[in-house]
């Protein structure tokens, strides 16, 4: 067993090392700091049972480092275009690097993945050719120790999530002074303590969906409800405030409707690059992003799960058809399970756009726009529909409109020396396109229509904000109903919008009265 003991004395200085990279970090980090022995427990724990497995103590090493080099890969793939370190959270996310990958291999780079696989897979086929078990197993009884020790491994993981360890274990945590800034507890814990620490307060008390309950029938049924539309625009903001070089004209049918708007301003949102799935949330359900715990990272892996009250379900509950339309699989993110659960009737994913307009790689804002119009015009009820697009999705590649926009089009040089920004400003002005579709259309609606738009966070140009020195992680809203032209800038957050979007749809022009916070 003494090259068992070797390799776990050459592991703990191995993971205080490899944590030196990761990002974010400050000059005032040590090698040894008060968590060192914590770092380097988890890969203790790690490097110990995929020697009991294996009984190859090599091996069992250099999975280790392997692992955790990986991990460092992909969390500071993830803060260089995000902003934000590896979360608990996005390991559930990680059967989506391979059933969408467009959606993320750009990020962590293709090289990236190869050399892991690689290196990966050459240290299996060395370990199995070179490196003979210490131990033999010859027969059933062999793997007793293999069983007995993992048996008291899952038994004290369930002890610490589900049983009577759950509370000592949360106590600890909670002293150990986590906060849920990950960026500050990945500086001061480290990576894999946070990772540990968030996984193990994923269920903590705290943080809980609000439970729906029967709702009452509706007290107003002499009010003519307008239809209401409300569009998750992908990566949308008002990008002329990052430089005084972006043309004035580039929103020019935004910046018309938005002086029509009952509500418009700058609407903070809790995610930055994407995660596009929180602010969704904080929008439909209007639940702060501070309050929901461990659960903010990815409010649709589990909170999400159980019926949680929204604004699909207020509409609902005074006689709205609810209906959610998303231009790609219904699967990701869950969507199909958790909308449901928020309150919608219907949920319309890429299999109701067969034959629809692309613009790259995914389903247009025009096909969006007709797809909305299309539903209210065959419905016969007051009908609310919550879309989110997809179009301007990133990654932005140069190439990524070959084909659909003439070469000519592109600005040269592009904007601040960027193929990808130029790339994102044609897919803006298809956004821009949608606002004067929607609001034509909707104009002349029988009993009225609201639209509300809103950017669910602004695109990853880390380098191009960097240059021109911009930092606002604020995107821009609307909330525009027919016949109103008198309207207040009011600067709100992404869980307040469904009360604007109440509040005009229920003081339109069959209802010109006090609001509904006034009338209690």
């Amino acid at each position: 067993m003494i090259l068992f003991v070797i390799c776990l004395c050459l592991t703990i200085p191995a993971m205080l090392t490899i944590d030196r990279w990761v990002r974010p970090k400050t000059d005032k980090r040590f090698v040894l700091h008060r968590v060192s022995l914590l770092i380097t427990m988890p890969s203790i724990m790690y490097y110990t049972t995929i020697f009991m497995i294996t009984y190859r103590p090599f091996f069992s090493f250099g999975v280790t480092v392997i692992t955790m080099i990986t991990i460092v890969i992909f969390n500071n793939a993830k803060y260089d275009a995000l902003q934000e370190p590896l979360v608990f959270s996005d390991f559930a996310l990680l059967r989506q690097i391979f059933t969408h990958p467009a959606l993320y291999v750009s990020y962590i780079g293709v090289w990236n993945i190869v050399l892991v696989v690689a290196v990966s897979l050459g240290l299996v086929w060395g370990a199995m050719v070179y490196e003979p078990p210490v131990i033999a197993r010859h027969g059933a009884t062999d793997y007793f120790p293999m069983a007995i020790y993992l048996s008291v491994v899952l038994g004290l993981i369930y002890a610490m999530t589900r049983g009577p360890l759950r509370a000592p274990l949360l106590g600890f945590l909670y002293k150990l002074g986590t906060d849920m800034d990950v960026r500050r507890d990945v500086d001061r814990l480290s990576l894999v303590v946070c990772l540990v620490f968030y996984f193990f307060l994923a269920d903590a008390p705290g943080g809980k969906a609000i439970k729906v309950k029967k709702a009452p029938p509706s007290s107003m049924p002499d009010v003519t409800f307008p239809a209401i539309v409300l569009v998750q625009n992908e990566s949308f903001f008002d990008v002329r405030r990052i430089h005084a070089s972006l043309s004035s004209d580039l929103l020019a049918n935004w910046d018309r409707v938005r002086a029509d708007s009952a509500y418009r301003g700058r609407l903070s949102v809790p995610a930055w690059g994407a995660n596009t799935m929180r602010t969704e949330f904080a929008v439909l359900t209007g639940l702060p992003f501070e309050s929901l715990g461990v659960h903010r990272f990815n409010p649709y892996l589990s909170l999400a799960r159980n019926p949680t009250w929204s604004l699909a379900h207020q509409l609902r509950s005074l006689g709205y058809r609810t209906v959610c339309v998303h231009p790609y699989p219904a699967d990701f993110f869950a969507r199909d399970k958790v909308f449901p659960n928020l309150g919608f009737n219907e949920f319309i994913d890429i299999s109701g756009f067969e034959g629809a307009e692309r613009f790259g790689p995914y389903v247009s804002d025009k096909a969006v726009s007709e797809k909305i119009l299309k539903i209210l015009s065959e419905s016969t009820e007051p009908t609310f529909v919550f879309a989110i697009t997809m179009e301007n999705h990133g990654s932005w590649r140069a190439d990524r409109l070959d084909g659909v926009v003439p070469p000519e089009k592109f600005a040269q040089p592009p904007p601040f020396g960027s193929q990808e920004m130029a790339v994102y400003l044609h897919h803006l002005a298809n956004a821009d396109g949608m606002v004067a579709h929607l609001t034509r259309e909707l104009s002349a609606w029988p009993g009225g229509a609201v639209l509300s738009m809103y950017g669910d966070h602004v695109p990853s140009f880390p380098d191009v904000f960097r240059d021109v020195g911009y930092e606002d992680r604020r995107t821009d809203y609307i909330v525009w109903r027919t016949g109103n032209t008198k309207g207040q800038t009011i600067d709100t957050r992404a869980e307040n919008l469904g009360r604007l979007i109440i509040d005009v749809a229920l003081r339109g022009e069959n209802n010109m009265g006090a609001s509904p916070v006034e009338r209690g």
